[in-house]
């Protein structure tokens, strides 16, 4: 090579290339790290995104599940990536679970344990605050709307009666639900959680709107306070 002539980039037009595939194919015959790839051009400009993909994979067991919802500091931590990646891959699961919940909203029915179980599973699922949701159920048992009415530390929310009627008062709810996290692990509901339930049971009726359940989540599983007989 004489000494005026440039070194060829192998690496140039591979952006457009990949766009060009996706738009041409769409992401089926994509290998996961291809599209964490195509992903990233938004966020790291002007830069080959391969590697970080490989490498952000790598260290989260080639999941995306387990890469998007880890902490964002750990993701630098392990990955050496900018704040502004691991920012984004949070937001991402943050999209994707929003998106989720609208699609399940359309068609949700809360009548069984499971049914609410589930539900709030996934809603609270990787939450590393305590939240308070509040389902409200028409006569049927749709779901009108899920709101999370308190968010509170790592290990508690107090929750204000007030609240929790002007919601129901306000969605017209036949009945409702609760649903809270403890992002500590520990499954079964404590005496507050227990002594909570039964005074805005007890409110609930009152206005002749009806608590179906409280589910409390942690660790991907769900308890339900109705099932073993604490409502």
């Amino acid at each position: 090579m004489n000494a005026g002539e440039k070194k060829e980039n192998p690496h140039a037009g591979h952006r457009d290339r990949l766009r060009k595939r996706f738009l041409e194919e769409g992401g089926e015959s994509f290998e996961k790290h291809q599209l964490l790839e195509l992903l990233l051009f938004g966020v790291v400009p002007r830069k080959d995104t391969n590697e970080m993909a490989h490498k952000l994979l790598n260290n989260f067991n080639d999941s995306f599940n387990i890469l998007i919802n880890s902490y964002y500091i750990d993701i630098i931590e392990k990955s050496g990536v900018p704040i502004n990646v691991a920012v984004f891959l949070n937001a991402l699961a943050q999209f994707i679970k929003v998106y989720q919940l609208e699609i399940l909203e359309q068609k949700t029915e809360l009548i069984t344990t499971k049914q609410c179980g589930e539900y709030a599973t996934t809603i609270l699922m990787n939450e590393r605050i305590e939240k308070f949701y509040i389902f409200c159920l028409n006569a049927k048992k749709k779901l009108i709307r899920s709101t999370c009415l308190l968010k509170g530390t790592s290990s508690r929310v107090i929750v204000e009666p007030s609240i929790v009627v002007k919601e129901a008062l306000f969605c017209n709810a036949v009945s409702v639900v609760f649903a809270h996290n403890h992002p500590g692990g520990t499954l079964r509901p404590s005496e507050a959680d227990i002594e909570l339930t039964l005074n805005l049971k007890e409110i609930l009726t009152s206005i002749n709107i009806e608590l179906s359940d409280h589910i409390i989540v942690a660790n991907g599983q769900y308890y339900s306070l109705r099932e073993n007989k604490h409502l």
